[in-house]
């Protein structure tokens, strides 16, 4: 009899290992960045900066040079969190960017900590709104939350897209939405704009084809393995046809001060 626990965690490690070659754990792009940074004109010049859910890639790296501030890249998974430091030593910045596995819903910090809050794409994995709550408790008074989150681009989306997001993601919402959110978690809303197409093509959808092309020639004869990459085969069809109707709002706001 098979043991489902050990077959559940072989497909989390393989999980992982997938992200793991990514050069990014989501639709990103480094103009996107620097556009949403360049909102912030009042960021101190050597910010304290948290990355929550920093995933796979050099995106912390990235981010310190942009801030010339002190960056702690944090994630529940240990190997991207050791990644992104590896990174950011690999570019001369290993002053610049430590790490920290923890949860989003236990964050070893004190209150009004970070003079910047950076997630991309990452907030829904304890819930959006109790994640801006937990960004909201470690931000300074005065300090940035910049942070992307899944919304419908269109009025009335399709039947068909509607059902894959509802299994999927079932909070996903109209950019307003989205928005009012972040207001509602006591952030002044300085901006917000949709990631570009080629943020979805060039930094996930695209080198994602390539590593699941990769790893499904090494795990051909796993009938598990091949069943979760096609999971992602169907989340890459489902982009290919739909990709109109949703995107990833990024929204930058400002800690309202008492």
């Amino acid at each position: 009899m098979t043991d489902t626990s050990d077959t559940a965690a072989r497909l989390s490690s393989l999980f992982y290992e997938l992200y793991e070659g990514m050069p990014r754990g989501g639709p990103g792009d480094p103009s996107s960045t620097e556009r949403a940074l360049s909102m912030m004109p009042d960021l101190p010049p050597r910010p304290l900066v948290l990355e929550l859910g920093c995933g796979p890639g050099r995106g912390v790296a990235r981010l310190a040079a942009l801030t010339r501030g002190r960056v702690c890249a944090l994630d529940l998974h240990h190997p991207f969190v050791a990644a992104q430091v590896r990174h950011a030593a690999g570019e001369g910045r290993p002053s610049l960017v430590y790490g920290v596995c923890a949860d989003m819903r236990a964050l070893p910090f004190g209150p009004a900590t970070f003079d910047l809050v950076w997630s991309e794409g990452a907030l829904y994995s304890i819930g959006f709104t109790d994640a801006l709550q937990v960004c909201a408790e470690v931000t300074t008074p005065g300090g940035y939350l910049a942070a992307s989150e899944a919304v419908w681009t269109v009025g009335d989306p399709p039947a068909e897209i509607r059902r894959w997001w509802d299994a999927e993601y079932p909070a996903i919402a109209p950019i307003a939405s989205k928005v009012a959110d972040v207001a509602a978690a006591g952030f002044a809303v300085v901006g917000h704009f949709t990631l570009p197409p080629e943020a979805w093509r060039d930094n996930y959808c695209d080198p994602l084809r390539e590593r699941l092309a990769a790893l499904r020639r090494a795990w051909t004869d796993n009938g598990h393995a091949l069943g979760l990459f096609a999971q992602f085969d169907v989340e890459l069809a489902t982009h290919d046809r739909f990709g109109h109707t949703y995107s990833y709002e990024f929204i930058v706001g400002r800690r309202r001060k008492a």
